[in-house]
Order: C-alpha cells, then structure tokens, then sequence
C-alpha cells in the first residue's frame, strides 16, 4: 500500500464521520461531506490499485550453482616454470676449461652471452700453464698444449689467444707464492665474465689454488757488461728480456699488469764474477732506471 492510499483512507474517514455529523444535525453540509468523502474513497482505490502494478514478480529461478575458479593455481603455476627455466644453467660448467670454452664459442654470437649469464657467479675448477703470478691475480693459459712461453704483455698485445687466457682474482696473495711461468696449477672461482676469441680473457673472482706442479727451473737469463751497456732506458721489458737471454727474476711489484704505473723490478745474476747481478725497473712496460754490481 501506497502512503498516499493511507492518506485517502484517513481522509475517507474523516469525511465519513463529518457526513454522519451533518446528517443528525440536518446543517445542510451532509451532501458536501459525502462528496468529499467519497472523492478520498476513489483515490485510495487508485492508490491500491498502483501499488500492486509496482510489485515486483516472483520468479521460481533457482541460483545455480558455480564452480570457484582457483586464479590462484591459474596464475601461479606459468610463472613458476618461468622462473625456473630462468634459473636453469644453459652450459654444463663441470667440464674443464677447454671443453667449456670450446662448447661456448661454437654457439652463434647472439647465444654466449645468454648462455653465459645463466652460470655468471657459479664455482668452476680449472687447470692450466701459468703464465705469470701478478700481485692479486694469476694469469693462466688454458690450453697448455697450445701455450709456447709467451709473456703475458705478448699476449695481450697480439689478442691472438686471449680468448684462452683466464685471469683468476684471489683474495689471499700468499695463495700465488712460489708460483713460476710454465706451472701447472689447478684452480677454482666464481666465473666473472667470459672470453672472446681475439677479444678477451677470462675472469674468476674469489679464487683459490687447489693444486700445482712446479715446472723445472727455467733459464732466467745471465748478464754480462757488455749486455748491460746495451740496454737503454725507455726500451721495453720485451727488448731487454731478449738482449739478456732470459726473463730474469721479479724482485717486487707495485700495481696491476696493464696499468700505466704498473712497476715492477727484475734481477740478473752475472755470467763470470760470483755475487754480480743487475737490476732494471720498469713502470707501464718501460725501463725507467738500472743498477749493476760486479759485472764483467
């Protein structure tokens, strides 16, 4: 029921009891309250009759019944596989230095660096020929068979096999003591960054020498006087490791190979007198003074 068919309704009575009042009276107004009365009477009927037009129909529908989707699972479960395969080595890094490399370089430049990234910080154990022993790194050549002695200035100036070279960051300097050019030295570390053939070395950080072979005393060269007289300041290490006939011994060394202030002081022990030596030192490649004692 509508709230202006409760008006009405009120209304009808109001006049219903104004007509009967009328009528014992005989005032006159009887016709009037009647009419009135009536007219409340016809609007609570329109009132009734809106109302049950406005009601709305019951439907006999049942809820159906749904099956919950688990989202969860739905979403979840492709991004768990991708992490996984993300995570997934592309490489086996068990294999030796030759084998890993090798494997990484016959796949198509677009792929090493994908593949490489997917064991970036993974522990490798190596082995190769020591080329030299720098203040905090080891400079190995992984191939021996294919390694002819050559210096790591050589080798880094030609490029040729830099791509074979591994330069193994240690944390521990006394882990490279005693260690000499033509070792053989077994070695683990965090792979760092790759090699590229004609390009460039190999780096592993954290390293540590697990085993070596001392290789034979090699000639470190003699000197005379005469030899003496022929070196110049200015002229490279290279130069007058060859007038010498040797590499000589490495006194000290203060910085990392390749810098420009990179120095280092070798010592040559006189062919004739007993006791005679000469000492070059060299900073960034270059001898840059020299000393003798007792040559002949």
């Amino acid at each position: 029921m509508t709230a202006i068919a409760v008006i009405a309704l009120l209304v009808f009575f109001v006049f219903f009891v104004l007509w009967a009042i009328a009528l014992i009276r005989k005032n006159g107004k009887a016709k009037k309250m009647f009419l009135f009365g009536l007219a409340a009477l016809l609007v609570f009927i329109i009132g009734i009759s809106v109302a049950d037009t406005q009601k709305p129909a019951e439907t006999n529908s049942k809820p159906v019944a749904t099956t919950p989707v688990n989202e969860n699972k739905v979403t979840t479960e492709p991004v768990q596989n991708e992490q996984t395969d993300a995570k997934k080595p592309l490489i086996d890094t068990s294999l030796p230095f030759d084998k890993f490399s090798s494997a990484l370089f016959a796949l198509p430049v677009s792929k090493q660096g994908e593949t490489f990234d997917s064991v970036r910080n993974q522990v490798v154990s190596w082995s190769g020929v020591v080329i030299e022993a720098g203040s905090s790194s080891l400079y190995v050549y992984g191939k021996p068979a294919d390694y002819n002695g050559e210096s790591w200035s050589d080798i880094s100036a030609e490029k040729k096999k830099l791509g074979d070279v591994i330069v193994v960051k240690v944390s521990d300097r006394s882990e490279l003591n005693g260690l000499n050019p033509g070792d053989m030295v077994t070695f683990k570390g965090e792979l760092g960054s790759r090699g590229a053939k004609g390009e460039a070395n190999w780096k592993l950080y954290n390293g540590k020498i697990e085993g070596r072979t001392v290789a034979e005393s090699p000639n470190l060269g003699t000197i005379t006087k005469a030899k003496y007289n022929k070196i110049k300041n200015g002229m490279t290490y290279e130069e007058v490791a060859k007038i010498i006939g040797g590499p000589g011994e490495a006194l000290s060394e203060v910085g990392e190979k390749g810098d420009e202030f990179y120095t280092v002081m070798y010592s040559y022990k006189g062919e004739v007198e007993p006791g005679a030596n000469a000492v070059f030192t060299f900073q960034g490649n270059k001898l840059q003074a020299k000393a003798q004692f007792g040559l002949e």
